[in-house]
Order: C-alpha cells, then structure tokens, then sequence
C-alpha cells in the first residue's frame, strides 16, 4: 500500500494510531498484511456467528452492527463512521461475532492482521509497544461502550433512552440545539431497544409538552429540555 493510498489523517482519527508518527503509522499498516474490500450499499459484511479476524478500519461510507434476538427484534449495537473501528474484540479474542455487519452506503473497508502483532514480532519495540498500548485503550473503549448499551436497555425508561440519546447527538453537534441524527425511525428504535410505535408515542408525547421539536431525522431542543451532562473519554485528547 502507497503512501498515497494511505489516509494518514483519517486513521488518526480513532484511538488505533493516536501519538504516533506518520512513519511508525505506515510501518505498523505495512507489518499487518493491510488489505482493502469495497461493498455496495446495504451489503452484509459479516453474519452474526463469523470468525471475524482482522481488525477493520472504515475508509468512507458506513456500518451498521445489529444482534436480532430469540423474539425477532432488531437491536443496533453500533452506527460506524470513517475513521471508526471494527472487530477489534473479536480479532484480539479470536471469539466468533455476536452481532451482524451491514453497510449503509457504499462503504471501503481497510483490514489489518492483529495477529501479526499479537503473535510475531514484526516490528522495532517503541512502536509494537505504541500501538498495542493503543489497542488496549481501543477494546477497554468498546467494553464500556457496551457496558451503557446494558444500562440503556435493561434500567431506564423510554423517555430517558431519548433523553440520553439526544443529549449525545446534541453533543456530538458541537453543542447545538438544533441537528440531525444519522438514523431514521425505525432505526433509531433499534438502537434504544425499542419499540417503534412506543419510540414515536413517546416522541409526540415530548412535543406536545414542548420539550423538542422535530422532522423525520431533525431535531431541535426546546430550553425545557433536560439535557444529560457529556461524559468525555479519559482517554481522549
């Protein structure tokens, strides 16, 4: 893979490769046997069950990880973005997915070996140590992402499950009461473990109180509304 080919500003943009030099992030891409695939848009990826034993870094387009349970319903795990990272539990594990991959859109996936890390010494010491360092940071990220998902889906309530995921997009907006979500009803209900009908029953219900105001994915924040406090990562700088 070329230098050229090699968005080094957009793999900064996740955990993986933060701190570290352009050089050290071109020979740690290089000893992981990197490989790209491109899928059309909404494409399965991976089937809940798979071995899935590269870690895979979104170059453009998006993913969607969704669990369906014993009953039939769909759960969204995780919406993934450029720069996002997946399979990074299961790589480092070697355990099988217990979700299934999709893209929204027309998406590039850019795969690397952990395993040439984990299990052979393919790079100087400085750096291994740099992005293994990294990557431990990466997958304690993901456990306690899916330690709120549990919180959201078995103590709270409809109203806070908006409240919270509102609040988030609000701060993901730089703070702005008025913005868009990147997922549309359905999907949205999904992603709080939810019904459909009690997610939009909710939603008007909220309006008519005038604590928001909205159109399909846009949404605006009305000053009564209760607005969850941000939460920064540590580990972010």
């Amino acid at each position: 893979m070329t230098e050229k080919e090699l968005d080094l500003e957009l793999l900064r943009k996740g955990m993986l490769f933060r701190n570290m030099t352009d050089e050290e992030i071109r020979q740690t891409v290089a000893a992981m046997a990197p490989h790209r695939a491109r899928y059309p848009k909404r494409t399965s990826v991976a089937q809940d069950g798979d071995l899935f034993p590269e870690i895979g870094i979104i170059l453009s387009g998006s993913l969607h990880l969704e669990h369906v349970d014993s009953n039939g319903n769909n759960n969204l795990l995780y919406v993934l973005n450029p720069g996002d990272a997946v399979g990074e539990l299961n790589a480092v594990g070697r355990y099988r997915l217990h979700a299934s991959i999709s893209t929204e859109e027309p998406t590039e996936i850019l795969y690397l070996s952990v395993d040439q890390l984990l299990r052979r010494n393919v790079l100087t010491a400085p750096t291994q140590i740099r992005f293994l360092q990294n990557l431990t940071l990466a997958v304690a990220q993901k456990g306690q992402y899916l330690t709120r998902k549990l919180e959201d889906s078995v103590r709270r309530t409809m109203r806070d499950k908006v409240q919270d995921y509102l609040s988030a997009q609000y701060h993901k907006g730089g703070d702005k009461r008025t913005f868009s979500i990147p997922l549309n009803r359905q999907e949205m209900a999904d992603f709080l473990f939810a019904d459909r009908s009690a997610l939009s029953y909710e939603l008007c219900k909220m309006r008519d109180e005038g604590l928001l105001q909205f159109d399909r994915s846009r949404f605006e924040l009305r000053v009564e509304m209760p607005i969850t406090e941000d939460e920064p990562d540590p580990n972010d700088e």
